[in-house]
């Protein structure tokens, strides 16, 4: 008698401190239980079997010195507090302790578990400039496992062309995956460019799911009467930038509340719950995170996106090209003064024929 239960195992980035990896991580898990049960696989990178085991303790010794940080006053005990809000996070919605695997090429699972399809995506999992050996890049790329137990679900690359060294890896390990989406065009365009497959543009997991659901993940962080203009950037904003978000809240009688900046202590702690509860009740937001604009439009909330400054980053703005292309946005990130409104009743329309495209594709990935 077998006794194994069927799972969908995740692969994707195990980024522990980055916002939209982490809810990107809860969409396509949350979308995969569809069709059955589904997890996140741990994956070390760039390691021989041996230290898995160290990089596994040495993560929960970091949870627990954020405890003990927490007892501390000022920087240290919000530092802490973020960290433990990310923590509790992946422990009670994204867990990835049932599966670990390294590109040693060890994959391990919990007993009792039969691995139905190996799910690659989302996120940026292919961008090799993040610090990727060919080995972890294979990984990634399902190098290590069987071709026909492989998909991939709005992977992402992240770049505008593949350096030439890499081009073979991507080739060999591509024509290996039957059915591939990715988050972008410029994607699409690269993967087809470098291999013999053909792929299609879906919506973030992000944007899959409905904001009805999202909202039962909120905490309470934000009070419903908490009026305030929205902050959230990866790079840091220019000086003229901040003047014109400031000139923007004095304009409008509204606050300014700032994501992932220490000049916002009482913001600074928020974990990923926090951050779409965030999002959900401002009244408008500026940005140059990609993630920001999905939850922007989930909640149907103006927002504001600029260009990334951030030196010796490579252009990631594929993926901002694309949801503004999918969504029929007008906008330009160059206007640094022009405040964007939009028709959120269309948006809702459009959003809902995305929605369907891209799970009629998964359907019918999953059912081949």
């Amino acid at each position: 008698m077998n006794d194994q239960k069927d799972y969908f195992c995740i692969l994707t980035i195990n980024d522990d401190y980055n916002y939209g990896n982490r809810l990107q991580n809860y969409a396509l898990q949350e979308l995969l239980k569809q069709y059955g049960s589904a997890t996140t696989a741990r994956a070390y990178l760039n390691v021989s079997n041996e230290p898995v085991l160290q990089q596994r303790l040495e993560r929960q010794l970091s949870r627990l010195k954020a405890r003990v940080k927490l007892l501390m006053g000022g920087q240290k005990h919000n530092n802490a507090l973020r960290q433990l809000n990310f923590y509790n996070f992946t422990r009670d919605y994204v867990p990835d302790n049932l599966i670990y695997c390294a590109d040693s090429g060890m994959f391990r699972t919990k007993s009792g578990m039969h691995i139905r399809k190996i799910v690659l995506g989302s996120d940026q999992v292919w961008n090799y400039t993040f610090g990727l050996s060919i080995n972890a890049l294979k990984l990634r790329l399902g190098a290590f496992f069987p071709s026909e137990k492989l998909l991939s679900y709005a992977a992402s690359i992240g770049l505008d062309n593949i350096d030439s060294e890499w081009t073979p890896i991507f080739h060999d390990c591509l024509n290996r995956i039957p059915a591939i989406s990715v988050r972008e065009e410029k994607a699409k365009e690269l993967i087809e460019s470098v291999s013999d497959q053909a792929a299609t543009v879906v919506l973030d997991p992000t944007l899959m799911i409905p904001a009805e659901k999202w909202r039962n993940v909120f905490s309470g962080f934000v009070p419903d009467d908490d009026k305030y203009v929205l902050t959230y950037f990866l790079g840091k904003p220019s000086d003229n930038q901040e003047r014109v978000i400031e000139q923007y809240a004095k304009e409008h009688g509204l606050r300014i509340r700032r994501i992932n900046d220490l000049s916002d202590p009482e913001t600074y702690p928020a974990g990923p719950r926090e951050f779409i509860e965030l999002f959900a009740k401002a009244q408008y937001v500026f940005t140059d995170s990609y993630h920001a604009c999905c939850f922007s439009l989930i909640f149907n909330k103006d927002f504001k996106v600029y260009n990334r400054n951030s030196k010796g980053m490579a252009n990631m703005n594929s993926r901002m090209q694309t949801l503004f292309h999918l969504f029929n946005l007008d906008t330009d990130m160059r206007k640094e003064d022009e405040f964007p409104v939009y028709d959120h009743a269309q948006l809702k329309a459009r959003l809902a024929d995305l929605q369907q495209q891209s799970q009629k594709w998964l359907d019918a990935t999953i059912a081949q």
